[in-house]
């Protein structure tokens, strides 16, 4: 898996330098434009991230906020119309923060529409899709932001939460190929008003990926993936910086 994942990463920052894909499969409707950006086109403003209570944050306040939250309820993880993600992207391969966007346009139990869009320093890509839900990160991949979906938003890590009532302190633990592998919730935080469990995996004691995830939303509030054993810097991480829940 880190091999895969490490992959994964080198295709998407030679994306993000300015190569752009292809569209995704048969079964979905899908439209793409990607255009250089510079400068004097780059919109620099922003909607303020609040907290839970709605207060804008700003800085480190609205990367991380400690909170009571009991992650103890269902899972609902569920696309609804006008959920919409805004998150940064970072990376050290990376010349500056790139943008990533995540709007859900029309939710319906058969299809889910969904803009996504990402800026880099060197281009800007968005791209709509309509297909299935669990189809969705099939038909945006070989584009920049079908990439970025599937390293942050589709890790094969996320199915092993699915049905668990996750609380602070709980965590299980697998033996493998690579050696031991352990999964635990050690704390709860907010991102841009969005309450969430961080969710550690570690490979022999060491940091390989991260998550905040929350039952009511199916996209994290965090990632980050390490891609050598010991990396203190992730070499990939997307942080919420604007959510609204939608309807």
């Amino acid at each position: 898996m880190r091999q895969y994942t490490h992959v994964l990463v080198v295709a998407l920052l030679v994306l993000l330098a300015g190569c752009s894909g292809g569209l995704g499969g048969d079964g979905a409707t899908a439209t793409e434009t990607t255009t250089d950006t510079t400068d004097s086109e780059r919109d620099t403003s922003a909607t303020p991230a609040t907290d839970a209570s709605g207060t804008p944050t700003t800085g480190d306040e609205s990367a991380k906020l400690t909170t009571e939250f009991e992650f103890n309820g269902s899972w609902d993880q569920q696309y609804r119309p006008g959920q919409y993600y805004r998150y940064e992207v970072e990376s050290p391969n990376l010349d500056g923060t790139a943008t990533y966007e995540w709007e859900v346009v029309s939710a319906t139990e058969q299809n889910v529409t969904i803009r996504a869009k990402l800026v880099s320093a060197e281009t800007t890509t968005e791209q709509t899709v309509t297909a299935p839900a669990d189809e969705l990160y099939g038909e945006l991949s070989g584009s920049p932001t079908g990439s970025v979906a599937t390293l942050g938003f589709n890790s094969p890590y996320y199915s092993g939460l699915d049905e668990k009532s996750l609380e602070v302190g709980d965590g299980w633990e697998t033996s493998g190929t690579n050696g031991n592998v352990s999964f635990k919730v050690e704390s709860t935080s907010t991102y841009a008003g969005l309450q969430c469990a961080d969710f550690v995996v570690r490979t022999n004691g060491s940091v390989f990926w991260e998550s905040c995830v929350a039952p009511d939303s199916p996209l994290p509030g965090y990632m980050a993936f390490y891609e050598d054993e010991g990396d203190e810097e992730p070499a990939f991480e997307m942080t919420l910086v604007e959510y609204r829940p939608g309807a």
